[in-house]
This record gives C-alpha cells, structure tokens and sequence, in this order.
C-alpha cells in the first residue's frame, strides 16, 4: 500500500489525497513519524476506523460523500474494504477471496466460517457498487469469477511490485555476517502455521534428517503454538520468530535455497523477493505460486515431502543448478516493480473512467 499511494503521489498527473481518522494523527497534526505516508497531503473523519470501517461493509452507511473535495475522480482504496459513496467511481483493492474458498484445509472450521459470512456481508455489495476491482494475480481474478460469478471485465491484475533493497542484498558480502546456524540453511519466511503448509515443512525437515543432511531449516516470522511444540522434536529446525527487515535482508542471502509450501496464496510476494536476493526458490504448485514464479522458480507438489528434500540437497550441492535457478530468479523478479504497478493502475483510471 504504501508503495502504490507513494508511486501515485509522485506522478505529476495525478493531484492524491489520504483519507483516514483523526485517531492516527499525533500532536503535530501529522502521521507517525515512522510512516512513509506522513508527508502526503492528508484528509481525515473524526470516527474511529475500526467502527467506521465496519459500519461502512456491513450498513453501507455514512457516505464519505462529505469528505471529498468536490472535483474528486476516484476513491481509491488500496486495502480490502467497502466504502459508500456516490460523488465519484471508487476503486477497491482485494488481494485474493480466501474465505469463499471450499476445499481448504481449514475450509470448515468455525473461524473461518465467520470469517466468512463477514465477508459475506460486504463483498458482493463491492463488487455491485464500486466501478472497478483491483487484484495481484490471475488466479485470484479467476476465483473472483468462479466462486462469486463476479464480470471479468471489471476485475483488473495490478500487481505487486519488489522493492530494490532485495537485489541490492544478492552481491553483498557475507564475511562478517553472523549465521543463525553453522549449517547451511534453507529459508521459510511466514513462519510454521497450517496456513504457510506448517505440516509439510515439518514432513521435509524429517526426511531431510533421514537423508543425513546438513541442511538446516530456518523459520522466521511468528509460528502457531503446535508447530513451535513439534519442531521441538526436529533438530534441524530453528524457529527465529518476527525478525527487522534488515536482518530478513541477510537471512535471505545467506540461505542456500527459499521453501515456500504454502496451500493458498493471492501472490506469494515472499517467493519473488527470495529471487531477486539471488537464491533459489522452490514453491508449491498450490493458487497463485506457479503463477508468481513462472518457470524460474521450483514448483513442487507440497505432498511429496523425500522428492522436495531430494531438490533441496541437490539445489546446495550442484552449483551449475543453484547458479541456473538464481540467473532466471533475478531476471524474472525484475519484472515486477512497485512503477509498473502504478503504471497499471493509472490506466485502469482512465479506461474505467
């Protein structure tokens, strides 16, 4: 979000505003300090969000109307929501529809039942109301059609982009870096829960230890209580937790390889930035993933937990496979840039104008 609204507001065709509450402005008036938005010209409702927000997806009220100048073009929301308006087209972002998916693991549990019939509430209004929907990938395009009978003509893929700090980190140099483990690693970002494919990592990191490999799998990012419980028995996995995005940097260009086996993904942006950090990258052949990586990444089947272990030692052993797999990785994450997102959604504006 903060990279699209960043990349409009540099665009001299384009005259943006923020909107959002009172409630995150500090005593000068501003956004926090911290926020890459802070200096962006700014508009702001006195409610709360979180009330407003959910006044606004499952009553359809207040309009926003109000808030607006009056010469206003779109309302554009770059995160997943609803807002009522009628002074001008508005344009909402929703990054995939996991919670119409059937077929899930977790399809059937009753946190996701009421996640969704929320959804319910206001998803279909969306998709009535706003003149355009805007997604990341074909594939949840297509779930969009599939599952909600939704118009493939005002669905538009925009995109995700990866920022430079990712290719930037593939030549330097690891010297006086410290490891988190002497062993080389494989790297798992999101870390162990059903919803990343947690079971099937932990199939790997078994079969993995059956082969006698010195491959260890790192984990970062925060994990659910019975996967941190069961990587206990594994001791070639070490569970790092939420790391800064600096040492994510590091972590990623010291990994021997990228496992990514995740069930369902939107886009799977972690996947494209292990490629431009230069190395490998293996992905399950589950949603958008075959999509993201094309032919430059691994697509596995996450199932076949002795054929991926298998890969992953021959991807740390044979150099001519780990150079080939870290050349076509880097071209291909080149591609996506935050600028062609933008590009894509100033022409979505203008077409659906």
């Amino acid at each position: 979000m903060n990279h699209i609204l960043l990349g409009l507001a540099e665009r001299n065709e384009v005259d943006l505003e923020l909107l959002f509450s009172q409630q995150w402005l500090g005593s000068d008036g501003k956004l926090d300090p911290g926020c890459p938005l802070r200096d962006l010209p700014q508009r702001t409702f006195s409610t709360l969000e979180n009330a407003t927000e959910r006044t606004w997806k499952f009553l359809g009220y207040p309009s926003v109307d109000k808030y607006l100048p009056e010469k206003t073009d779109w309302l554009y929301a770059p995160m997943e929501t609803y807002i009522p308006v009628s002074k001008c087209p508005v344009a909402v972002t929703l990054h995939d529809i996991q919670a119409f998916e059937p077929d899930l693991p977790w399809s059937r549990t009753w946190k996701h039942r009421l996640f969704r019939y929320k959804w319910e509430l206001w998803v279909r209004r969306a998709f009535s109301k706003c003149r355009v929907i805007l997604t990341v990938s074909e594939f949840s395009k297509q779930r969009m059609v599939d599952l909600l009978a939704a118009d493939p003509q005002k669905i538009v893929v925009i995109g995700n982009g990866v920022e430079q700090c990712f290719f930037d980190i593939a030549s330097a140099d690891l010297a006086d870096w410290q490891r988190p483990v002497e062993s080389p690693y494989i790297i798992l970002i999101g870390g162990l829960r059903q919803k990343k494919g947690g079971d099937d990592v932990l199939a790997v990191a078994k079969a993995l230890h059956q082969r006698k490999s010195h491959l260890h799998i790192v984990v970062a990012g925060e994990s659910e209580t019975v996967y941190v419980e069961a990587s206990q028995n594994c001791s070639n996995i070490t569970l790092l937790r939420m790391v800064p995005d600096a040492d994510l940097l590091w972590l990623l260009r010291g990994a021997s390889s990228f496992l990514f086996l995740s069930p369902y993904e939107g886009f799977g942006i972690p996947a494209l930035e292990a490629m431009a950090a230069g190395i490998p990258t293996v992905v399950s052949n589950q949603a958008s993933l075959p999509e993201i990586v094309g032919d430059a990444g691994i697509v596995v089947d996450p199932k076949t937990p002795d054929a991926i272990a298998d890969l992953l030692i021959e991807l740390d052993n044979n150099s001519y496979l780990r150079k080939k797999y870290i050349e076509l990785g880097r071209k291909h994450a080149a591609q996506y840039t935050w600028s062609r997102c933008v590009d894509r959604l100033i022409s979505t504006f203008k077409q659906f104008a």
